[in-house]
């Protein structure tokens, strides 16, 4: 009996074997993310800018950025579309939003920051013209280690949550 129950595991084996797709080599499986621009060490995905109205001399890009190496610190932007684009930080003050510039910031090593309308953002100031719906603006980053990183920003109106964040230049 013992014998049987062996030969027919080995019978059963053999089909599902039989049955499976030929052997692939392995791959690491990634999530499905939209890949704006990679430079070794750094991903960066979800690239948007703002529409602004009609005369509007300031805009705001959000983006995150992912690392896979160690520690770098962003510590440029420009693009075409402004004369000069700065890093700001929003920030809660009790009651009141705060906006302020800042340097650089570290995207950490084997970690995201992401540049939402709440925290992190990039600030185009003096626009040459209003950021509208549908086109694209070029923004350059550099980064201390991984250097320069190409990025397009498709431009889009906001949702009814973002509106609610206030983006005046001070």
């Amino acid at each position: 009996m013992k014998f049987k129950i062996t030969i027919l595991c080995a019978i059963g084996a053999l089909a599902l074997s039989a049955c499976s797709p030929p052997s692939q080599p392995t791959r690491d499986i990634q999530p499905a993310v939209e890949q704006v621009s990679t430079t070794p060490g750094i991903a960066v995905s979800d690239a948007w800018a703002a529409a602004t109205p009609g005369g509007a001399t300031v805009g705001a890009g959000y983006m995150t950025i992912a690392n896979n190496g160690p520690a770098d610190t962003l510590v440029r932007v420009s693009s075409p579309r402004a004369p000069s684009v700065e890093l700001h930080e929003m920030s809660m003050d009790g009651d009141i939003m705060r906006m302020r510039p800042v340097a650089n910031f570290t995207v950490p090593a084997d970690g995201v920051v992401s540049l939402t309308p709440s925290g992190f953002h990039l600030m185009f100031i003096d626009l040459s013209a209003p950021f509208v719906a549908g086109e694209t603006v070029q923004v350059t980053l550099t980064f201390e280690r991984a250097g320069v990183v190409e990025v397009d920003m498709p431009v889009r109106n906001r949702t009814a949550s973002e509106n609610n964040v206030s983006h005046e230049h001070h």
